[in-house]
């Protein structure tokens, strides 16, 4: 049978929609207007300001022109703002960013767990610039014009924004940028990289390569001789192994209160170059150790807050899920001179089948990923717990967790905002549940 070619009928173009009034942001720092079609989402709008946009998707809109702007609103010093997807409150005054972040918990608390702390703390803060000590940067290699881009990706974009200098990189990491990309640029490795990172450790800085391949002779003379010249280590990252470049190279390390602590440059460390220390020395108050105290630490790392809560006197069970870091807090705690019981568990498992999980303990501490702790809150519900400091860098799961914890006769007493991403929407929260 013949076909027929009937031309698709053309969508009509979005019309821009203008004078919008922006009456609120949503917990990514976005702008919130009511429009015919239902409320839209705006990056870049502040609250009482009237703007122009243009609709592009079911729930956002881009905005094209502030015609009435707040007087919260600032000139983005980056020169990289309008394009780099990662620094996405810049154009907040810092005040209102601190101000907003305490609002959105506040927020999540009441709607999600019909919870109020008692007492807010005042937001501990830090440098706001400078101040991020590790970075990811995406690679990509143009085998065509042989050329290498390296930078952060775009906003809602796979495409990379080349950099040269960042404003809330640690200035040790935002000196290497522009050295590293043309030492790497000249590597026959530039072809197989994944992607970089930039770390900032106490004995001095470090770039992850992420590589497909084993390094030619070649380049592991040129990147040995960029690690001599700009005093940095380079690690290499395979598929399942992370291995040094120079084999005399020891464990990177990185501070907590009253010890430094090695790990691996794969592991997981806080942000914040300064405020990293000032939330473990928070966390340790309010838990008010008292001597030979059961402390269950959950999600515990290479050892952020267990090492200082073992010197502080208490008999910490540490528990983690990955097998190399709890191996890493056994020696940073034997290297510090305490007893630590630590164990690798799936914390999303039942506690009974472990040997740890039938102990009695009279306090918790867990600071757990963005998905939250659900199972494990459940868990520490059953037992006799009863003071719970949560540190979340996620708002809404740790209010479904406090919902929880409500539920089983646990008070909110102290919450406080920890500016641990200044210039981005992010949050990092502590808080503080006693059960009554």
């Amino acid at each position: 049978m013949a076909q027929i070619y009937k031309p698709q009928p053309r969508q009509a173009k979005n019309k821009p929609l203008l004078a919008q009034t922006v009456v609120g942001l949503d917990h990514q720092g976005r702008g919130i207007i009511r429009t015919p079609q239902g409320v839209r989402f705006v990056a870049n709008a502040l609250p009482g300001e009237t703007v122009d946009v243009i609709v592009d998707g079911k729930y956002t809109a881009t905005l094209l022109k502030v015609i009435k702007p707040s007087a919260q609103r600032l000139k983005p010093p980056c020169g990289y703002y309008e394009s780099c997807g990662g620094c996405d409150f810049q154009h907040v005054d810092l005040a209102a960013q601190v101000a907003h972040k305490q609002q959105t918990v506040q927020e999540m608390l009441s709607k999600f767990a019909s919870m109020e702390a008692q007492t807010w703390f005042a937001p501990l803060q830090a440098d706001a610039w400078h101040y991020r000590r590790r970075a990811r940067l995406a690679v990509h290699y143009d085998r065509k014009r042989q050329q290498l881009t390296l930078g952060f990706r775009a906003a809602q974009s796979k495409r990379i924004v080349a950099i040269d200098s960042c404003l809330t990189l640690a200035q040790p990491l935002n000196k290497l940028l522009k050295p590293l990309r043309d030492a790497l640029a000249k590597l026959a490795l530039a072809k197989h990289l994944g992607h970089v990172e930039l770390i900032e450790f106490a004995q001095q800085p470090a770039v992850l390569l992420r590589v497909a391949t084993r390094l030619e002779d070649t380049d592991k003379s040129q990147l040995e001789a960029f690690a001599q010249a700009h005093n940095v280590a380079v690690w290499l990252a395979y598929e399942h192994t992370v291995e040094p470049l120079m084999a005399t190279q020891a464990l990177p390390q990185y501070g907590t209160v009253g010890a430094l602590l090695s790990c691996q440059p794969t592991d997981f460390i806080q942000s914040h170059r300064q405020l990293s220390q000032t939330m473990v020395a928070q966390a340790l108050a309010w838990l008010d150790i008292q001597a030979d105290e059961r402390v269950l630490e959950l999600f515990a790392g290479s050892g952020h807050f267990t090492i200082p809560l073992a010197q502080a006197g208490a008999k910490v069970t540490a528990i983690e899920g990955v097998t190399s870091m709890v191996e890493q807090l056994q020696q940073n705690a034997t290297v510090n001179g305490v007893e630590v019981d630590a164990f690798c568990a799936n914390l999303e498992q039942p506690w009974p089948q472990q040997s740890w999980g039938a102990t009695n303990y009279s306090k918790a501490l867990l600071d757990p990923a963005r998905a939250g702790a659900a199972n494990a809150v459940q868990e520490i519900v059953k037992r006799d717990i009863q003071r719970v400091v949560y540190v979340s860098c996620a708002p809404d799961t740790l209010a479904r967790d406090a919902a929880t914890l409500k539920a089983h006769g646990y008070v909110l007493k102290r919450a406080q905002v920890i500016d641990m991403f200044p210039q981005t929407h992010h949050i990092e929260v502590i808080t503080l549940f006693e059960r009554e």
